[in-house]
């Protein structure tokens, strides 16, 4: 049983406290890292960079979303579908990745969308180990990369439908 009340927390202090400094700041860079990896391997290195002041906003909404479903739930600990879903979830809504130019290309406003369908696929295909995608299927696998970059551009990005579309796309993997 879980022995915290977030009802009684007053502020984020409390949540970092009540996971850890050293799991925060963990979660904290590995976000990090892989956002610059992603600004690096999408061109955008010249023009963009990951807010540390907002990516921290997201980790703390996370890990805050993260504590209320364990506590609801009496479970000690979530899948990993539903820790990239809370984290995709929050990176869209928060944008942790800015620009510090100003740019005339539609990709460069929808970065963060990427950024997020990026992770929804690399979750979604590596599972832990590497896995790519057979040259036949290649074209399949960018009509739903373009379909994802709607979803997170124009509709409401639910934590709950994200984990239902990861592990959806996991299962059709087994299905043949």
């Amino acid at each position: 049983m879980i022995e915290h009340n977030l009802f009684e927390m007053e502020n984020y202090r409390e949540l970092i406290d009540e996971i850890g400094v050293d799991k925060f700041r963990e979660r904290f860079e590995e976000l990090q890292k892989t956002a610059m990896e992603f600004i690096e391997m999408a061109g955008f290195s010249e023009t963009a960079y990951c807010n540390e002041r907002i990516l921290m906003q997201v980790i703390l909404d996370y890990f805050m979303d993260v504590m209320r479903l364990k506590e609801f739930h009496s479970i000690e600990r979530i899948r990993t579908e539903k820790l990239f879903a809370y984290t995709i979830s929050w990176i869209v809504r928060r944008k942790p990745i800015q620009f510090r130019d100003y740019s005339e290309e539609e990709r460069d406003i929808f970065i963060n969308e990427r950024f997020a369908a990026y992770l929804l696929i690399n979750e979604c295909l590596m599972c832990g180990t590497k896995h790519f995608v057979q040259e036949a299927y290649a074209e399949k696998l960018v009509e739903y990369t373009e379909m994802l970059l709607y979803y997170f551009k124009y509709r409401q990005c639910d934590p709950k439908t994200l984990e239902l579309l990861i592990e959806s796309f996991k299962m059709g993997g087994l299905v043949h």
